[in-house]
């Protein structure tokens, strides 16, 4: 009998849990709440060419969704480094916010270069409740970027995607 081929996504979900990025067991969440399901993406900058292939279903599922922006955001931490490798694959620039501003040298909320106007495109590792990613587009609109949709890995379907859409913002 013939094994069946895995699709790259399914053979990228292999990938991940041989890593460790994937683990099951009884986990808990930021918001609080329980999974049997741990994702963490932080790993992939250990794993140059795991973080190459999630980069590049970003960058096709980007390119299939024909998502207009300018620049890339990345909320800290985890989207980071997928969202630089992300850069890299569009030749796009790539902006991120620090947790705190600086107090010293020039101040800065935000690292990177913008200019008022810019769409930029927000991009994370996974989505919840959505409340990080509304407070890292109200802090782009709030240094004069424009901001409609943003782009994640993995969906836990903790209502993150219906608040967006409420706030008027599309999640892919």
């Amino acid at each position: 009998m013939e094994e069946e081929a895995l699709t790259p996504l399914e053979s990228l979900a292999v990938t991940l849990f041989d890593i460790g990025a994937i683990q099951f067991g009884k986990f808990k969440l930021h918001d609080g709440s329980t999974t049997a399901v741990y994702i963490d993406l932080r790993l992939l900058v250990s794993f140059p060419s795991v973080l190459r292939q999630v980069a590049s279903f970003y960058r096709e599922m980007i390119k299939r969704l024909d998502l207009e922006f300018d620049i890339l955001k990345a909320p800290p931490m985890a989207g980071l480094p997928i969202a630089t490798a992300l850069c890299l694959e569009m030749n796009k620039p790539l902006i991120y916010p620090r947790k705190t501003a600086k107090s010293y040298g020039s101040g800065k909320g935000i690292e990177g270069t913008w200019s008022i106007g810019q769409r930029a495109l927000v991009v994370d590792d996974v989505v919840d409740t959505g409340q990080s990613i509304v407070q890292a587009i109200a802090a782009l609109k709030a240094k004069g970027l424009e901001i409609s949709d943003a782009v994640v890995f993995i969906d836990r379907e903790h209502g993150g995607t219906k608040l967006l859409k409420a706030e008027g913002y599309r999640l892919f």
